[in-house]
């Protein structure tokens, strides 16, 4: 067909679907079509690319083939898809030995419209024509005049600098370095931030023809787009212009240890820091082959079960030990799988003892066998989430699991068919299968690694001192001429930036009309009824056989200096003993009998109103049809008989709590950064600030640091807090099922209902004092995550359904131009949200006070913004694609019952649309006023390096040291 050879046909009940496997004749180029009967089509083409250095290579490319191409000359094609098509994803990622780009929509005419570009980036990019898009996108000198400093400046430079201000991050680079130095597998694909600036625009050529070529690609299809269309555009167009080559790139196998390897590394800490208890360790193996897929799925079901599971005997043995405050494992499967486990907040002179805890547990577990319930659990837990299908981007899903039976084996359904290694994984219950695993891969296995992660208090300044003496030699070396021939390259690329494309230019970008918007907008409502007198909101749809059940408990009942006891509580939930469970047991049992249990606390604005707050705990849990009375029983087991007063095993329970977020603090700048500045002008971001941002993360290591002194009094705030929230009187319940599964659900809820006590409630006023702050959050980061904003409902204006357009404006034109491409940062963006909410912020940023002057230039940009009908359009379409988006059953389920406590009506929804689909320029010029008015209250928050923020103190009121 139209070039193509079949190779393979067969229907894979995983899937349920029709899959075609094809070879293209001419140019060696492989196929994978997954005819699903599915809406939401995906297209993604692959490369195997494997990194020879340090230097980012592979995602350098990433990024540059996206900027411009043979049919489609402007500067940045995918920027202008992301502001105007109707996909429903649209993104490119970089692996370790792959670089993918996947688009999917539920459009066909924008389907193909996204195909057409993305083949068009791989295969003809401009980076042949223009040098500047390297500079651009990966690094370049910069000298604005030749007095100033030479430095380094590039998007995914400031990408990765950002990316290995994580600990982990650094972790990752160190094991596979040692585990793999003979390997592409020891080279960071991504770049590492001090290597990058050595790549070559020579070398960047010749890797895009060595590793882009049809030959060297994987086609991958899904859903119910006209199948011989598809193989007719991507041939005629494409790979019958191209003759196969040889240029196929393999991944050679590691040639194991004779030995166990030790390696000690380091990663910054801010400076005067506590290094105490902030060491990470890992013993790491190269275990077999990724292609061998039951061994990949006992690998994590030994993941889970010796280290993920509650009372997992790797966890318990190291916990009772008194080494770090968390365990955990992973395994990658590669073409060699890794498997690991790591112990966070150690201290170095536990390595020893590290070692051989897991050794001599591991041995214990080969002698003795695993607990059968524990692997039972972890193998139902598996097969549970195979075979649910709640997945709105089921093609992507697809797609990553048929590339590595595609990769490692030349077999795309390989890792698609999963019914075959499931069933040898399951002898692991009824034999030593899983045991014989350890022995081998674990106990037996030389190719193992010992690494010591030290945090070194200052080092990162060292590294930025070493960075700027690098600079300033390169500009010693410099001759005049020389200097100023930079200086002009500088400028020259900023100017290259800061300018448009033409029209004729956009012109080329396909694109639709208004008429292809569905004008009518998506409702999802749930029915309300009662049981056990209790309200119900009952989300009507077929689950796939699988009930989904939200619990959600009123906060208000809870005062408001017990507030942060809510959010643990949440976090303590089916992790304690009950009264008839052991914790251990009752983590077996929610595995062997349910989909999943997680507890949370969420807000929900009535009316959109910032002094409604409802502030909810909730409770989500799910389980097959078949499930649902054991279902009730294990969470009215766990609401209603948690044993709050066993201090040792909360102690265990926080201590871990502490450990997660205090890598998450490390690694999530934007988030801290956002719910801090919210904090400081409305009551829903001083509630999240509470419970899920930086002061709960100190509230929580305060707690752990002064356990001994605190247990009497956290465990009474717990059982306060639980005894006062989880009441009949306070609870509403949504369930998201088919019909037929109701009287199952009905019958569970009764007996469910009957369990927890009936007593009148009281509603507490809480009264949030709100400050504006403007703080520096100091960390070890390499980059900053610049925040501003307000709330515009505060300042007189009423939420309009032209804000989404607004943002789309700000968010793909003026702050992705100023702020990225401009900037050097990852990403520069906004946020509009119908309670009031806005925020500008910046990813991954090299600067500060630039990215604010940036940000105070917005409304110069809006008071004479204008845009032709066709540039209008585009940026409706793409306001639309982020509204529009697939979901999954209980991702409506949850939107219906978020609707219903905010007073959402059909209507709203409707008129929302409707403003988006007809806004006009003068309609974002008449904003501008509103986004003066934000901007004028100066409220800003930054996360980012100390030093940084240090030498920009007077843009702050207070520096905060965030790590504690």
């Amino acid at each position: 067909m139209h070039g193509f050879k079949l190779l393979d046909k067969r229907f894979v009940k995983e899937v349920n679907a029709e899959c075609y496997y094809f070879e293209h004749i001419k140019s060696g180029a492989r196929l994978f079509k997954i005819a699903a009967q599915d809406a939401n089509k995906t297209f993604s083409i692959a490369f195997k690319t494997t990194p020879e250095n340090d230097y980012g290579t592979p995602h350098i490319m990433e990024h540059s083939v996206l900027n411009g191409s043979k049919h489609f000359p402007v500067k940045s094609p995918f920027d202008v898809l992301a502001k105007g098509s109707l996909n429903t994803f649209l993104n490119a990622m970089t692996g370790s030995d792959i670089t993918i780009y996947p688009v999917a929509s539920m459009n066909d005419k924008d389907y193909f419209n996204l195909m057409h570009v993305y083949l068009d980036a791989v295969f003809y990019p401009r980076i042949y024509d223009d040098p500047r898009i390297l500079k651009q996108e990966g690094w370049h000198y910069e000298l604005l005049s030749k007095d100033a400093d030479v430095t380094y400046k590039g998007v995914v430079y400031n990408e990765m600098k950002g990316a290995f201000s994580s600990p982990t991050r650094e972790l990752s680079y160190q094991v596979y370095k040692n585990l793999f130095p003979d390997s592409p597998y020891g080279f960071s694909s991504g770049g590492y931030p001090a290597a990058i600036p050595h790549l070559t625009y020579d070398s960047f050529i010749n890797y895009h023809k060595k590793f882009y070529h049809p030959s060297n690609s994987y086609i991958y299809l899904y859903g119910d787009a006209d199948f011989d269309k598809e193989l007719e555009f991507i041939d005629n167009e494409y790979l019958s212009h191209f003759d196969k080559s040889g240029a196929v790139a393999e991944i050679p196998l590691q040639k194991p240890y004779k030995e166990i390897k030790k390696v000690a590394a380091s990663y910054p800490l801010p400076e005067d820091s506590d290094a105490e208890d902030q060491t990470y360790l890992t013993m790491n193996w190269v275990a077999g082959s990724g292609a061998n897929r039951a061994l990949v799925m006992a690998l994590h079901v030994l993941q889970e079960v010796l280290v993920g599971q509650e009372s997992a005997p790797v966890r318990l043995a190291l916990q009772e030990a008194g080494i770090g405050r968390e365990v955990s494992g992973s395994v990658d499967d590669i073409k060699q799988n890794v498997f690991q486990i790591m112990v966070q907040n150690a201290n170095a002179e536990d390595t020893d003892a590290f070692y051989n805890i897991v050794r001599s547990t591991l041995q214990d577990v080969v002698k003795n066998g695993l607990d059968k319930k524990a692997v039972e659990g972890s193998i139902n837990r598996m097969e549970f989430h195979l075979r649910e299908g709640d997945d709105a981007q089921k093609g992507l899903t697809y797609n990553f699991q048929a590339l590595n039976g595609w990769f490692y084996a030349q077999d795309p359904f390989l890792s698609l068919e999963y019914e075959e290694p499931l069933r040898e994984v399951k002898n692991a219950l009824t034999s030593d299968y899983l045991e014989s695993i350890i022995k081998k891969y674990l106990l037996d296995n030389p190719h193992t690694l010992l690494l010591t992660l030290k945090p070194e208090p200052g080092k990162e300044q060292k590294n930025n001192d070493a960075i700027a003496a690098e600079c300033a030699a390169y500009k010693a070396s410099l001759s005049e001429e020389q200097i100023k021939d930079l200086v002009t390259q500088t400028n020259e690329l900023v100017e290259y930036q800061k300018k448009e494309d033409t029209p004729e230019a956009l012109a080329t970008i396909p694109m639709l009309s208004i008429k292809d918007i569905n004008p009518k907008a998506e409702w999802w409502q749930a029915e309300k009824k009662t049981t056990a007198d209790t309200k119900v909101l009952h989300y009507k749809t077929f689950a796939n056989n699988v009930v989904y059940v939200n619990y959600y408990f009123d906060l208000r009942v809870v005062p408001q200096e017990l507030i942060p006891y809510a959010a643990l509580l949440s976090d303590v939930l089916a992790k304690l003993n009950t009264k008839n469970y052991a914790f251990g047991d009752l983590d077996k049992a929610l595995k062997i009998h349910t989909g999943g249990f997680s507890a949370y606390l969420d807000d929900y604005l009535q009316d959109m109103d910032d002094g409604k707050l409802l502030p909810k705990l909730v409770v989500s849990t799910k389980a097959m049809n078949t499930k649902v009375d054991k279902l009730f029983e294990l969470n009215s087991e766990i609401i209603s008989n948690s044993i709050y007063s066993d201090k040792e095993r909360l102690q265990a329970v926080l201590t871990r709590r502490q450990s997660r977020l205090d890598a998450n603090v490390k690694n999530n700048g934007l988030g801290y950064a956002r719910t801090r500045l919210e904090s400081y002008y409305c009551n829903s971001g001083a509630f999240d600030e509470l419970t899920r941002g930086a002061s709960y993360y100190w509230f929580i290591t305060d707690l752990v640091n002064d356990f001994d002194n605190q247990a009497d009094i956290i465990v009474a705030n717990l059982q306060k807090a639980a005894s006062l929230l989880f009441n009949r009187e306070n609870m509403i319940v949504s369930v998201t099922c088919a019909e037929q599964d109701m009287a199952s659900f009905d019958k569970g809820m009764q007996q469910f209902a009957a369990a927890l006590p009936s007593t009148p409630v009281t509603l507490n006023t809480w009264s949030f004092m709100h400050e504006k702050k403007n703080e520096g959050l100091l960390t070890a980061s390499k980059v900053q995550y610049v925040l501003q904003g307000w709330d515009f409902k505060q300042l007189g204006y009423q939420w309009n359904g032209t804000m989404r357009v607004l943002n789309q404006i700000l968010s793909r034109d003026y702050l992705q131009n100023t702020v990225r491409v401009l900037g050097g940062a990852y990403g520069g963006f906004s946020s509009f949200s119908p309670t009031g909410r806005v925020y500008f912020a910046s990813y991954r940023d090299p600067n500060l006070k630039q990215t604010l002057d940036n940000f105070a230039a917005t409304p110069r940009f809006l008071q004479d913004y204008d845009a032709d009908e066709s540039e209008m359009t585009r940026i409706i379409i793409g306001a639309i694609s982020r509204m529009d988006r697939p979901l999954t059953p209980s991702e409506k389920g949850g939107i219906a019952a978020r609707r219903y406590f905010e007073n959402i009506t059909r209507q709203q929804v409707q008129q929302e649309r409707d403003a988006v689909i007809k806004a006009t320029p003068k309609d974002i010029r008449d904003l501008q006023p509103m986004v003066t008015d934000i901007l004028a209250q100066k409220a800003w928050c930054v996360y980012g390096n100390e030093d940084k923020i240090e030498s920009q103190k007077s843009l702050f009121d207070n520096l905060v040291k965030l790590i504690r």
